[in-house]
Parts: structure tokens; sequence; C-alpha cells
């Protein structure tokens, strides 16, 4: 097995010491996970990783024994399998010695329990180690009978400042802040033994903290000597660009994801994947390469084109889901129908305004509702009136957050290039399209009205629509 990560800070040793090795043990006895229950093993990447992570400093060392890292940093693609690393961490953590306190942190409390569950999975699974533990809950926390304890803190520094943290972990670097990170490196000042553990991804000209961390690991992997106890291990494609030759593409994604590298993940399917995402989504999240910015380009000119429909095809029948969009200062409007058969999905503009008024806007949607449409599709915050005046009327209508605007743009993207979306070629979107930006929103991303170049009324009105048309239950129509 070759353990390769682009960037790694070297051990002090060929034959270094670690408190990986009975990690390990007990990973090949007891292990499991929900998706596997039976046990499962360890890829030759993970079980070294935990090895060097947990390295000790060897007899006859001032501190012989201890842990040699106070801070570690593991950066690589997505899907590799880092919360089996974070999960096994946590329950090192409880373990290692009475009265440790572990902290899960991420972005999100959903985030930061995928590794707090899966620690507790395992304790539960073992009937051995479940005797150990006086407390398992979902909310307050484990605690072991010795009087160690593992729970989940809000990604606050208010929320660890003054812990006496024995391990922090800490998920997805890329949207945290770096007073949080440095709350938690505080509170591991009094442990002997403490030490802070992130994982994650790379990230883009707003992620200050792991840009900084990212500083760190290079004058570490470089052998500062004032940095010997901050430790590394960085996997990321050796460009940040997306090869157009598949043998050259996998060669980089072996690079930033060493699950696909040891076999686990299926490389024709991956490549597959990838070829239907964003290009920032995969220099990202599948090679682990940081993008100069959070910012970028939608869709290309080409790729719209290509969705166009042909001579000869014409808009299927149907329930429509119309959807509507206007630019904040109510200069434009745009209506668009979405019809999804057979799994594709149709769409076409079908009334557009300039300075347009809710009465109007109003009455156009009344007019359409002869169409027997299946509901009403809007953003909540442009349009919320409308969308209720339309309830009012008897019509079925679904008012959009914020999160189902990310949704809709990742869908909206996917359609086009799977060519799983037929438009109708018309003028409007093919002067707004190529003229619209996306923005990353945490671990996803938006079509962004403030960062395209022109009013994307119509653009927004259609990724809402295709995305209704793919979520909507066929709903009856209201008779009065």
């Amino acid at each position: 097995m070759v353990f390769a990560p682009a960037l790694m800070t070297p051990p002090l040793s060929e034959d270094f010491t670690t408190d990986g090795d009975w990690l390990l043990r007990f990973a090949d006895l007891a292990w499991c996970t929900p998706e596997s229950p039976a046990g499962i093993e360890l890829d030759a990447w993970q079980r070294e990783l935990l090895r060097r992570m947990l390295e000790t400093y060897p007899p006859g060392h001032e501190r012989a024994g201890e842990l040699r890292y106070r801070q570690v940093l593991v950066s690589l693609g997505r899907q590799n399998g880092k919360s089996v690393i974070g999960a096994l961490l946590g329950l090192y953590g409880l373990l290692r010695a009475p009265g440790a306190l572990v902290i899960g942190v991420a972005s999100t409390a959903e985030q930061a329990r995928i590794i707090y569950d899966r620690t507790m999975f395992v304790i539960n699974q073992n009937p051995t180690l479940k005797r150990r533990f006086e407390r398992l809950t979902d909310t307050r926390g484990i605690q072991a009978k010795d009087g160690s304890k593992y729970e989940i803190k809000a990604a606050k520094s208010a929320a660890v400042q003054g812990l006496p943290v024995s391990l922090g972990l800490f998920d997805e670097l890329h949207i945290a802040r770096e007073e949080v990170w440095q709350a938690l490196v505080n509170g591991t000042g009094g442990r002997k033994d403490g030490i802070v553990v992130g994982i994650t991804t790379a990230g883009d000209d707003e992620s200050a903290l792991l840009k900084g961390l990212y500083d760190l690991a290079k004058r570490a992997a470089g052998g500062e000597a004032t940095l010997e106890r901050f430790g590394a291990f960085i996997w990321e494609a050796p460009a940040s660009r997306v090869p157009e030759d598949d043998g050259e593409l996998l060669e980089f994604l072996k690079a930033a994801n060493p699950a696909l590298a040891d076999g686990r993940l299926d490389a024709q399917n991956l490549i597959s994947d990838i070829r239907a995402m964003p290009e920032p989504d995969v220099i990202r999240y599948r090679l682990n390469r940081f993008l100069d910015s959070s910012a970028a380009s939608f869709l290309s000119q080409d790729q719209w084109v290509a969705a166009g429909r042909g001579d000869g095809e014409t808009f299927p029948e149907g329930r429509p889901v119309f959807a509507v969009d206007r630019s904040p200062d109510w200069g434009f409007a745009t209506v668009t129908a979405n019809v999804k058969v057979d799994g594709v999905t149709h769409t076409e503009v079908v009334a557009s305004l300039v300075n347009p008024t809710l009465e109007r806007l109003l009455q156009v949607c009344t007019q359409l509702s002869v169409h027997s449409p299946s509901m009403f599709v809007m953003d909540g915050y442009a349009l919320r009136d409308l969308g209720g005046e339309l309830k009012r009327r008897g019509l079925q209508v679904r008012i959009c957050t914020q999160g189902d605007v990310v949704n809709a743009s990742s869908l909206f993207y996917s359609k086009v290039v799977r060519r799983e979306l037929r438009h109708g070629n018309d003028g409007l979107l093919s002067v707004q399209i190529p003229r619209t930006v996306r923005r990353n929103v945490g671990e996803a991303f938006r079509i962004s009205r403030k960062d395209s170049s022109v009013e994307i009324d119509a653009v927004l009105a259609t990724a809402l629509g295709v995305w209704a048309a793919e979520v909507e239950t066929d709903v009856p129509v209201q008779i009065f």
C-alpha cells in the first residue's frame, strides 16, 4: 500500500510509535456502521492515516508516550470515508483516559451528528463496550462510567470557550470560523495529550480559517521546527482544472480520493457523475482544490443551446407548473411553463412583463389558470403577496424558501447537462443564461441575483419551474 497524500508531515522515524495500533485492533474486532452492522474492513489508507495522526513520541524522548500532534488537518475529496475516521477518533477520545472531554463541531448540528451518531452506533452494537458507558443520548451526549464525555457543540466560539478539551473533532473547515478552531485549540492547553482534528474538503476565497491551516501545513511539511506538533495530510489533484480526457481525469481523481486509489470507489461511476457536475464543484469537492472565488458562471451558452428543442419539437401536453419571478426593482417579471414527461422536463417562457405590478401579475396568472396547472410556484421573498392572493382564489401555490432555490439551482444545472431538459430557445433566456452567476452556499450553491451582470428573472423562473415539475405530486384540480 502506498500512502501518498500530495502534502503531509512525515513521521519522526520509519518505525514510529502510535496509539493508532491499539485503536485499529479495536476496529478490527468491533467496528461497524448502520450500513454494515456485521462489521467493516477499513481501507488501507484509513488505517495508515489513523496511525500517523496518533503518532506518539518514542521511548527515550522527554515526552515519550505523548501524542506528537496537537493539531491535525486532513483534507480530501468527498465520499471517501471521512466520517468513519472521525467516528473512530471520537471513540478513541472516549476510551484513552478517564475524564476525557470529546467535542464535536461542524457548521451545522446535523453535520456534527454524522460522526457522533456513528460513534454511538458502535457502542450500542457491542454489549461489552456498552457496559463501559452510563449514558447514551441523541442530544445530551455520551458519558462513560470513568467520567469521559462526548458532546456536540454549535460552531460558535462562545459554545466551546473555556472547555477543557481532550479531543476536538471539527468537520468541514472550509465553512468554519477561525475563532471557533482557536477556542478548541486553547481548550486543549491544560491537557497533556489534547488534540484538535479538522477533516475537510477544499475551500474558496472566503475560507479564511482553512487557508491559514493550509499555510501552516506547508510549513510543517517543510520541516519548520516550531510546527513539529502540527500534522497535515492533504490529498489533492495536481491542478485546478477538469481534464477532458477520462484517463487523465481518473489520475486526477486518484490523487484527491484515496478510497478510489484503494479500489473502494467505482471509477466509471464517479467519472460519469462528474461529467454532469458544475466544474467549480468538481474542482472543489472531487479534485479537492481551492477555488479562486466563491462565485462562478452558472451555465455556458453552449450548454444552454444544446438543450434547445429542435425543428418539429413542440411543448408537450400535460398539467403545467407555472413559475413566476421578478427583478428586485419591479422592472421586469417572467412566467415560465414547465412539464415533465418520460424523465425529460420541458420549459418555455409564456409571459415577459416590463414594469409589472402585483395586479398585473395576478391577472396574468389568473388567465393562465385556464390550462389547469398543477401549481404556481414563486420565491417567497419576492412574491409572497402574489402567492397569497392566488391561494385565496383557490389555486394550488408553492411559496419557495431559500433552501428551495438552492435545490432548484442544482437540479436545473444537472438536467441541462444530462440532456434531461428541453427549452423553447427563448431569446430572453439566451441573453440571461450566460450572464448568470452561481455562488457557493455552505456545501451547495445557488443562482445569485447579486453577482449576475443582468437581471435574471427568466432564469430563476425557469429554475424554480423545472424544480417544482420534478418534485411536485399530481394535485387534483380544486373546484369551487
